[in-house]
């Protein structure tokens, strides 16, 4: 499961990048991303978002892409309500000292219409998004303590032959700027040192603070660390050879799963010791 994830944000990469270069105009460059994964099994929803930091230099400050994909993980049709642009709605808000301030969208965004529609989203089918917040807005002085993303689905609920309720789907979660790991939900420090025959010695250690933190894994090349916590302490520490697959070890992908099914999975560099 794992691998498709990482292989879907790599191919989200390449989409991103693959679009025509115009000779005097600088290219948007990614420097950080994040993926989270929740299911809602009782509502028959899974949102999974994947966020992208873009530095933009038209603005001179960060904008975030945000890839959202809403699977019907039912075994019924489900019906939802859109009055928006999108069906999936999406804020991204910065907070800082008790303030927050609401992103806009990019600039070249499509008016939008008002009128409400009821569609359906069959079993095992997807709503797939893509949408772009600026930070431009956001005062010049201000470095924010975290943005808070909320996605969420109207979805209709009860018998078709009466009137039905509107229930609100939402997933909700935080994240720092730079896409970075929260240290109060997990803290690591990982190296490496390479070792004869195209091997290389991963050392991580570190320390979950999260409670509901369930399991947290490391990927680097093709293979899969799942890291041992103490469940009293939270602290971890473990060493593993791995085989080299492509390019030297700069960066691995940290998967962390909640107790609720939630997934969050970072790009993590690792230092190499070798040098």
């Amino acid at each position: 499961m794992l691998r498709k994830i990482v292989q879907s944000l790599v191919c989200l990469l390449l989409v991103m990048t693959a679009g025509a270069v115009q000779v005097k105009v600088a290219e948007a460059k990614e420097t950080g991303m994040l993926f989270i994964e929740q299911p809602f099994k009782k509502e028959g929803l899974r949102f999974q978002v994947t966020v992208t930091e873009i530095d933009n230099p038209k603005f001179d400050s960060p904008e975030y892409h945000v890839n959202t994909i809403v699977t019907n993980i039912s075994r019924k049709p489900i019906t939802y309500t859109t009055a928006q642009c999108y069906d999936v709605t999406t804020r991204i808000e910065a907070y800082a000292s008790g303030d927050s301030w609401e992103l806009p969208y990019r600039e070249n965004e499509p008016a939008c219409t008002q009128d409400i529609k009821e569609k359906t989203l069959k079993p095992g089918r997807t709503i797939e998004q893509d949408e772009y917040f600026r930070t431009d807005e956001l005062p010049s002085d201000l470095t924010p303590d975290y943005f808070q993303l909320n996605a969420s689905v109207h979805i209709l609920v009860g018998p078709e032959d009466k009137e039905r309720e509107e229930e609100i789907v939402k997933m909700q979660t935080k994240f720092l700027p730079g896409l970075a790991l929260n240290p109060d939900e997990i803290e690591i420090q990982s190296e490496s040192s390479e070792l004869p025959k195209s091997y290389y010695e991963l050392k991580a250690t570190g320390k979950v603070s999260n409670k509901e933190i369930k399991r947290v894994t490391i990927q680097v090349f093709n293979s899969i660390i799942t890291l041992r916590i103490d469940s009293k302490s939270g602290e971890f520490s473990t060493k593993k050879k791995v085989k080299a697959k492509g390019p030297s070890l700069q960066s691995g992908i940290l998967e962390v799963t909640y107790k609720d099914g939630t997934k969050h999975i970072y790009n993590i560099p690792i230092k190499n010791s070798s040098n």
